[in-house]
């Protein structure tokens, strides 16, 4: 499920189908439940708004996740690239409490990726094993990037070009940089041990709230 997907301009709407994907989840579990884009469905509440559809959700979320509905035999995994954003609440135990930073892939993962995206391209001797030797730091999004800047330049060459050459690959490479650095990692990583001291953190108030 990605995020946007749930929201909905009518009010309680995009709260309903939070809670329908949670029910057939529970009906054919066990399963996964996959939210995609998870600081879109849940960003930190309070920010403001008219209609405070994100707040609503976020509690929403809590809901389903907090075991007061039975969730066994469901895994409920999400994705973000900017889990700074995250409502602290959800990282509390019980609900997001591992956080796993995805690294670029390696060099055997770029490769297969390669051939995924040049499946249905004419090739002229292009040695994928090879561009992908020099593509480390690459995301599979760039390498999508990387393979459609080739087709591009082989078009601007010739228009009626059926073919793509290694030469429009490495010229790709001067075009589309990599977006995965050391720093970005070491970031990240610092990031998460921020984000899952301050999710224990959040559990510890509520809990102290409920005898207060």
């Amino acid at each position: 499920i990605k995020g946007p997907e749930v929201m909905s301009k009518w009010v309680g709407e995009s709260e309903k189908r939070l809670r329908e994907v949670f029910r057939k989840a529970k009906q054919v579990a066990p399963c996964i439940v996959f939210l995609d884009e998870l600081d879109a469905l849940a960003p930190a509440r309070g920010g403001g708004g008219d209609s405070h559809v994100s707040d609503r959700l976020v509690d929403q979320l809590l809901t389903s996740m907090d075991g007061l509905e039975n969730l066994e035999g469901v895994v409920v995994i999400g994705a973000t690239n900017r889990p700074e954003i995250i409502d602290p609440a959800l990282l509390r135990p019980g609900r997001f409490d591992r956080l796993l930073l995805v690294h670029a892939p390696d060099r055997d993962a770029r490769q297969a990726i390669l051939e995924i995206h040049t499946a249905k391209m004419p090739l002229a001797k292009v040695d994928l094993k090879r561009l992908a030797k020099q593509t480390d730091g690459y995301s599979g999004a760039d390498l999508d990037g990387i393979v459609r800047e080739a087709a591009m330049l082989a078009l601007r060459e010739d228009p009626e070009a059926n073919q793509v050459s290694h030469a429009q690959f490495a010229e790709a490479l001067e075009v589309v940089p990599p977006s995965i650095t050391d720093d970005t990692v070491k970031y990240y990583e610092q990031l998460g041990r921020q984000l899952m001291k301050r999710g224990r953190n959040s559990g510890r108030r509520s809990e102290d709230d409920l005898y207060t």
